[in-house]
């Protein structure tokens, strides 16, 4: 056809491109940002609680080290659990020789210690100690103060905040993040957040430098899901699911890690989890796998290993819903559920999207919008999808950020953050 002589129409379309950049404009006020790469490292929440200084700093310093004593006392072998979990024994070997450090530890003032002045006062004194004092190696550090409901919740923010930092630069503030119990209002959310901005500007902080995640706790905090999560942002690091506190306010029959309902509040926080770009973290597993004294040494034997099959099996079903991370609070259940985020992303599907964006890269320098790629149709949204994944490979450590950057997966400034 050539070219379309436009002018009887070039005042109509100048009024449209202009209501189109409005457009754009008002979508670039609601873009997320990248979350920073170290907040991709999400697999796994250890919570330990704050009023004990010796639990707190063996979960931060420790991590799953003691999973294999512990497999070993109750004499459970590699081949056996192996069966169990229909897991190699190979596979169960290299997650016992990582990294021992959690990928994320929260020192937990609000659920885990009890509301007594001596308990509350001891548990900040702690959370600050161990914020200073621990080593905490490439674990990200949260703290959980009490909720918006009980008077201290503001003393706890303050306090541990500032005092673990006092002193210290900004580079050097050893505190990622914190922990929002029970939220349910966005204005709280964003009270909270006004709160956290405050402390930065007394420390000499980043703006959102301190990071926010929120537990999801009720059903009133499942239908105001997407206002909680707006006022959250861009401070914004994940979002948390607490099963028994919802299944208590929605007036479950019992708590149950499948049930139907649990599993909708699932999918309604990974949706928006993955509006934004922040990880989905599923609940803990309250069974925990530790010996039952009214058992023999037999029974503790079946009994432990049943358990950790429960917390493996729980991961693997709130993985595959989409979720990023799960909550634990024992090392046997740190070592499962890292295990079966491990099994998530196996070295052969990495090669495969690998090799998905470079199939893909080439059509499209052949001039293709879309292509097949081994009888799967392939085009600007599958390559997303596929970027998307290995960016979370290349936070995890499981795939080398220096060919990430080959890739355009990331820039060269996260692979500095990376080190």
């Amino acid at each position: 056809m050539g070219n379309v002589d436009l002018s009887p129409y070039r005042e109509m379309l100048e009024n449209f491109q202009e209501r189109r950049q409005q457009l754009l404009a008002e979508s670039d006020r609601n873009h997320v940002p990248a979350l920073p790469l170290k907040f991709l490292r999400q697999q796994a929440h250890f919570t330990t609680p704050a009023s004990n200084y010796d639990m707190a700093l063996k979960a931060v310093e420790k991590g799953s080290s003691a999973a294999g004593r512990i497999l070993e006392k109750f004499h459970i072998s590699l081949a056996e659990l192996s069966e169990t979990l229909e897991v190699p024994v190979s596979t169960l070997e290299a997650e016992l020789e990582v990294e021992p450090h959690s990928p994320f530890v929260m020192i937990d003032s609000e659920d885990a210690q009890a509301l007594r002045e001596d308990v509350i006062l001891r548990g900040r004194e702690n959370a600050i100690r161990v914020f200073r004092e621990a080593n905490w190696g490439p674990t990200l550090r949260f703290y959980r103060p009490s909720g918006l409901r009980l008077d201290f919740c503001l003393d706890d923010l303050v306090t541990v905040l500032t005092e673990a930092g006092k002193d210290l630069p900004p580079e050097q503030y050893p505190v990622d993040g914190i922990v929002w119990p029970k939220a349910e209002q966005p204005e709280e959310i964003a009270f909270i957040c006004e709160v956290l901005e405050g402390i930065e500007n007394k420390l000499g902080l980043e703006k959102d430098q301190i990071k926010l995640e929120f537990l999801v706790e009720s059903g009133w905090a499942v239908a105001q899901l997407p206002l909680l999560v707006k006022a959250a942002m861009p401070r914004l690091a994940g979002i948390i699911f607490g099963i028994a506190d919802y299944s208590a306010d929605i007036e479950l029959p019992a708590i149950h890690n499948d049930h139907p309902v649990c599993d909708w509040a699932r999918a309604a926080i990974v949706n928006m989890a993955g509006t934004v770009g922040v990880p989905a973290i599923d609940n803990m597993t309250v069974d925990y796998p530790v010996a039952d004294n009214r058992l023999s040494g037999g029974e503790n034997h079946l009994f432990i290993k049943r358990r950790i099959k429960h917390v493996f099996d729980d991961a693997r079903h709130g993985e595959q819903l989409g979720m990023d991370g799960k909550w634990v609070g024992h090392p046997l259940q740190l070592f499962a559920v890292r295990l079966a985020y491990r099994l998530a992303l196996p070295e052969e599907e990495i090669r495969n999207e690998t090799e998905k964006i470079l199939s893909y890269a080439q059509a499209v320098a052949d001039e293709q919008g879309a292509t097949i790629i081994e009888g799967v149709m392939s085009d600007r949204a599958t390559d997303r999808h596929a970027r998307n994944k290995l960016r979370k490979a290349i936070a995890l450590g499981l795939l080398d950020a220096k060919q990430g950057v080959e890739l355009g997966l990331i820039s060269e400034k996260e692979l500095k953050e990376l080190g």
